[in-house]
């Protein structure tokens, strides 16, 4: 039994990943919690940032990148990263 995922657990998530590392969320749950006008992918790009992560749109999914904000001394994405984490 799947249950909707909530911001805290989202935030826990990505706290965790480490850089490079990428959470894919299913469009269902990004809709409920960031919405779905023009204004959902500032919050989720906003959301993301706080986290030292970019959030990129995909098929069916949003996926959670995280930065390597270190090496780079900003929010960018990270070269060959390491495989997907769910």
């Amino acid at each position: 039994m799947n249950k909707d995922l909530t911001l805290d657990e989202l935030r826990s998530r990505l706290d965790r990943l480490g850089a490079g590392a990428v959470l894919r969320i299913s469009d269902h749950d990004y809709e409920r919690l960031f919405g779905i006008n023009e204004v959902a992918a500032a919050k989720s790009a906003q959301f993301a940032k706080k986290h030292h992560c970019v959030s990129v749109p995909g098929d069916g999914s949003v996926y959670f990148r995280k930065s390597n904000s270190d090496a780079y001394r900003s929010v960018e994405l990270v070269q060959d990263a390491p495989p997907m984490s769910r």
